[in-house]
């Protein structure tokens, strides 16, 4: 029988079984496409994009009173060749208005039922909408129009009235254009009077109607997240709408149609064990996430967070992530003395060598004075004091160093490298308006994966050792993917990046250096991962794409996801000192320097 700790969703490298699983589904789905066994809107649904997922499972433990159910599952999983092994495969949401597609789970819950509770309220609601339309396109724009004509004519009326009195010979004429322009006023205000009581007349009629059809897609809401009925590996159940309302929250829309959900749900009513999952994208990227065909993504945030967690009580779950809790102990980094952390090899920094080091990465002070503190990072430990009970660079030191340090900059957590510390309120303030301003310099060294070249790939540039460029991208917060970025034209704040390409390896990966000249959130991540940006998610990146793709037979850290590190490294960083205001410039030191 085979064990493994189950895959921690919101941080893994896929498993060796579940890139096979999904490269079969792909290759499977591929084929349905081109032979044109899937209806055309279909077909287009998921060449268009849809998040898809398998989940391993082992098969051997059902009992005797599933046998009925096993029957309607194996249309759903697919036998493997390893004893007592099975896969499922699914899709988040439905696909060219389709729950149930062959070779696929179906949904926790079906809501496009003919004739059903859902089908019968969704049209009350379409039938409200239409008429909030209709409103506003016959009543509510025509009234603005005749009101807004209506206020101009009446502008024009009278300015002509008073340039005739201007012209006016006698006191009787002068008298009598008095009267008339009176009149006209009088006559506009009772128009205009009558068109603002229509309008608000309409408007009200609009505003009870977006009442109704919000009280209605509340009351739908709730009782579309009561029928959704999940169970977890502890043989429990509950609706969404429990399991959420038992934290303080209200599910998102669209909670529980996700690829994650649907598989364990359907492992679970069938008396299959749950081994090893995983989420990746078929078809088209989208313009704004982050999304590349046959790449693993973890699950969602906003509506798989906490459901997930509910779904897996009763695992052993692999790694650590943010709905876990703090890490084991014999996974969480030392309390005390300076260790190394990580290991791993990185491009030199210098633009002119190209050669590849190893950098031992220790937790260390690199510089201390009277008014700062500059040490490196290792990945995988937060800047600053969090929630999941890991232990931050800035407490480390604090105790290392028996004195408080203030933080005026941060790297992800997954990010190793130069972090640079206050010791007092006018070092923090005096490098904080440095970091504001945009006057500190550093430069990242990273190794991208390499190039894709399926057929959905699009433009991704062509990279040779010396390639030098600028990326600029509008980036925002990607509310549902917390803590991921999109690129947003609409809302996003604008991020400069430049880079350098050092080498081009053997395997694909490419070695680069970036020279980041603003400090948004994520920025290099994203500039290396988004079609618009290098098109090549660095390497190890398990938020973007960069934990290997449905492709990739084995990774660095296959089965083991707490051990998977982000290929990105904050080399060197040049800022003025506080009190003196001499430029530093300080680097992290490479193996073959230490």
């Amino acid at each position: 029988m085979i064990d493994i700790p189950f895959t921690n969703p919101f941080r893994y490298s896929p498993h060796p079984l579940v890139r096979k699983a999904a490269r079969e589904v792909m290759e499977r789905l591929d084929g349905m496409i081109t032979s044109g066994l899937l209806p055309e809107e279909v077909a287009k649904g998921f060449t268009d994009g849809k998040m898809l997922g398998v989940l391993v499972c082992h098969s051997g433990e059902r009992s005797t009173e599933r046998h009925s159910e096993e029957r309607r599952t194996e249309r759903h999983s697919e036998e493997r060749s390893d004893v007592g092994i099975s896969t499922l495969a699914a899709f988040s949401g439905n696909v060219g208005g389709q729950s149930h597609i062959e070779g696929f789970v179906p949904p926790v819950f079906d809501l496009m039922e003919d004739g059903g509770y859902y089908r019968v309220h969704e049209a009350e609601i379409t039938a409200v909408n239409k008429e909030i339309e209709e409103t506003e396109l016959l009543e509510n724009e025509p009234l603005e129009l005749r009101l807004k004509e209506a206020r101009i004519n009446m502008e024009a009326e009278i300015f002509l009235l008073k340039t005739k009195k201007k012209e006016c010979s006698s006191i009787a004429e002068s008298q009598f254009a008095n009267g008339e322009i009176k009149r006209a006023k009088d006559r506009w205000k009772n128009t205009i009077s009558e068109l603002e009581t229509q309008l608000s007349e309409v408007r009200d009629r609009i505003k009870s109607l977006k009442r109704l059809r919000a009280g209605k897609s509340d009351k739908l809401q709730r009782w579309i997240f009561e029928q959704y009925i999940v169970h977890n590996a502890a043989g429990e159940k509950a609706s969404i709408l429990d399991i959420f309302q038992k934290q303080g929250l209200m599910p998102p829309g669209g909670t529980g149609d996700c690829a994650a959900p649907k598989l364990l749900n359907y492992a679970y009513a069938n008396g299959l064990r749950p081994l090893a999952m995983g989420e990746f994208w078929y078809g088209k990227s989208p313009a704004t996430a982050v999304r590349t065909h046959g790449h693993f993504y973890p699950s969602c945030t906003s509506k798989c967070g906490p459901l997930l967690s509910y779904m897996m009580q009763g695992m052993d779950v692999s790694g650590y992530g943010m709905f876990q809790g703090p890490p084991p102990a014999s996974q969480a980094p030392p309390s005390r003395g300076w260790h190394v952390l990580s290991t791993f090899p990185y491009p030199e920094t210098s633009a002119t060598s190209g050669n590849i080091c190893n950098i031992s990465l220790n937790a260390a002070v690199i510089y201390e004075d009277e008014e700062i503190v500059v040490a490196c990072k290792p990945s995988g430990m937060p800047s600053v004091p969090g929630l999941d009970g890991r232990e931050s660079l800035q407490e480390w030191l604090q105790k290392e160093l028996q004195i408080p340090v203030i933080s005026v900059h941060r790297l992800d957590m997954d990010t190793s490298g130069i972090i640079v510390f206050a010791k007092n309120s006018h070092a923090e303030i005096c490098l904080k308006k440095q970091f504001e301003e945009h006057s500190v310099r550093k430069t990242y060294m990273a190794r991208l994966s390499p190039a894709d070249t399926h057929r959905f790939a699009g433009d991704v540039p062509l990279l040779k050792a010396g390639n030098k460029g600028i990326i600029e991208q509008p980036l925002s917060p990607d509310y549902d993917e917390r803590p991921r970025q999109k690129v947003d034209p609409a809302q996003g704040k604008n991020s400069l990046t430049e880079y350098e390409v050092t080498a081009v390896n053997e395997d694909g990966t490419i070695d680069i250096l970036f020279y980041p000249h603003t400090g948004r959130t994520h920025q290099l991540r994203v500039h290396s991962a988004h079609l618009s940006g290098l098109g090549r998610p660095i390497l190890g990146d398990l938020l973007y794409g960069g934990s290997g793709t449905v492709w990739t037979e084995t990774s660095e850290c296959s089965g083991n996801p707490a051990c998977t590190r982000l290929h990105l490294h904050a080399h060197s960083i040049t800022f003025l000192h506080p009190i003196t205001g001499k430029t530093l410039t300080f680097s992290t030191p490479l193996a073959s320097e230490a």
